[in-house]
């Protein structure tokens, strides 16, 4: 059992229900959508790697790509665009910075430094970007462009096996996407209290 099936099983079950109903709609995605692309994905982490031509790419990967390339549709504005954008090159960035450190020392069995990190870039992605599509489609693609590109570099010094959508990548995206959706719809109901406030008539 690893982390992205406990996080993707979770929200599976609790998005089915309707838990994150009133969440979900307000940030413009169908409630059906999101829980079958978690209960795919908790059953596909279950499962191992297949090898294509060489690489080895994890089931989940696929389950991923499907969905963005559902909500790459979405992304109908320039503005939105150069929000994916945005999101691909600090995704790349923030990835680069990271493996440059050893944090062993704070790895656990779950929750791993990457975690953290990844918390931190959805509030900060929560503070200027409006869109959750742009958010989960720069994400998927600056880490799969980190991962082709330093496979490729790795590769050209020891003969080793390309792996893309590891447990790191997969976890990542989920909990960026998930806390930049959580905070999205806090500031909507804040946004929401404070308009109505504003137009109660005076007394």
């Amino acid at each position: 059992m690893n982390l992205s099936f406990v996080i993707m099983g979770t929200f599976a079950i609790l998005t089915a229900f309707g838990v994150f109903q009133g969440a979900i709609k307000n940030i413009g995605l169908n409630r059906l959508f999101v829980a079958l692309f978690f209960l795919v994905g908790a059953i596909l982490s279950l499962f191992n790697s297949i090898n294509i031509y060489g690489i080895e790419i994890s089931l989940n990967s696929f389950n991923f790509t499907l969905a963005f390339l559902l909500l790459l549709p979405k992304l109908r504005t320039v503005k939105s665009f150069l929000s994916m954008l945005i999101c691909l090159l600090l995704t790349i960035t923030i990835l680069v910075c990271y493996n440059a450190f050893d944090l062993t020392n704070f790895e656990y069995d779950f929750v791993q430094p990457y975690v953290y990190v990844s918390i931190c870039v959805g509030i900060i992605f929560s503070v200027f970007i409006k869109n959750v599509s742009s958010v989960f489609c720069g994400t998927f693609l600056g880490t799969l462009v980190f991962e082709i590109v330093t496979a490729n570099m790795f590769n050209m010094q020891v003969d080793n096996i390309i792996y893309i959508g590891s447990e790191m990548m997969i976890v990542s995206i989920l909990i960026v996407t998930l806390t930049y959706s959580l905070l999205y719809y806090i500031k909507s109901i804040f946004t929401i209290l404070r308009l109505k406030k504003k137009s109660k008539p005076l007394n």
